[in-house]
């Protein structure tokens, strides 16, 4: 075995391909060329070794490192982060899968809705963990138990905590619900199943330093598994890789306009070298 492909043996964590049980749009995804599969990897020594002979300094100092791209006509994920100890090899495999599908499945995929191909960072640092986003979270979780025992639900109480967000905090939402709601009802399902509890569980010590996120998370997958019930998997997939937020699907199954969205455009190519 030649040096440098015995080097991507030992960086290579896990190579993931979309499974279409899951995700039922897999037909959509623009590979870059035969490799129908995201190959995801972890530095060695300091370095990731990326193909084609070329080598990524990675600083150890940064704990949480994930880099999504396409480089020599494969799609690939550089990835470094700190699991808790009891969950090591769950995490990562779960983790390679989440963003697996954002780069494969979203990147070469979707339409995205031109407002949500970037977000101004000073936003997320303001409003990751804004309290007032509670409120939308505690609203989801009531229409998914209604959902669930089959009550009537409306959506009015849900539209009504949204309005009431400023700007920057729904920009952050809109932006946060549309990239990881989809991936994280993608990860959940492969990894986890019909165990939604064992999947809460996991997702509350992901983390060897705390939960951070696990709301807007685990929102994602109730919003999927109503989605699910109200629609069928096949129908709401299909509409979520036209460009629509789950959110705004949730919000037009219950009777209420969701927000106007820009128009969506495809992403030919994410470089993953800088």
């Amino acid at each position: 075995m030649p040096l440098m492909n015995a080097v991507m043996a030992l960086t290579q964590l896990i190579s993931i391909s979309i499974d279409p049980s899951v995700w039922m749009y897999t037909s959509r995804i623009e590979w870059p060329d035969e490799h129908e599969e995201v190959l995801v990897l972890k530095p060695v020594s300091g370095n990731f070794y990326i193909g084609c002979g070329d080598v990524m300094p990675h600083d150890a100092r940064d704990i949480y490192f994930f880099r999504l791209g396409e480089h020599c006509n494969r799609l690939i994920v550089l990835m470094e982060f700190l699991p808790s100890p009891e969950n090591a090899r769950k995490a990562e495999a779960f983790i390679g899968h989440h963003e697996a599908f954002h780069l494969a499945v979203q990147m070469y995929g979707f339409k995205v809705p031109w407002e949500f191909l970037s977000i101004d960072p000073t936003l997320v640092k303001r409003y990751s963990y804004k309290n007032n986003l509670i409120g939308i979270y505690g609203e989801l979780d009531k229409i998914y138990e209604a959902v669930t025992e089959y009550r009537d639900v409306s959506c009015n109480s849900l539209w009504d905590r949204y309005s009431r967000l400023n700007e920057g905090e729904r920009r952050y939402l809109d932006y946060k619900m549309f990239w990881e709601w989809p991936a994280e009802f993608y990860a959940e399902q492969v990894i986890f199943g019909k165990n939604f509890t064992g999947y809460q569980e996991f997702r509350g010590r992901l983390f060897y330093d705390g939960n951070e996120g696990f709301e807007l998370f685990v929102s994602g997958v109730k919003v999927g598994m109503i989605l699910d019930k109200l629609m069928g998997r096949e129908k709401w997939q299909e509409r979520v890789a036209d460009g629509v937020s789950m959110f705004d699907l949730l919000l037009s199954e219950l009777g209420c306009t969701p927000p106007t969205r820009g128009f969506g455009v495809r992403m030919k190519r994410v470089n993953l070298m800088p």
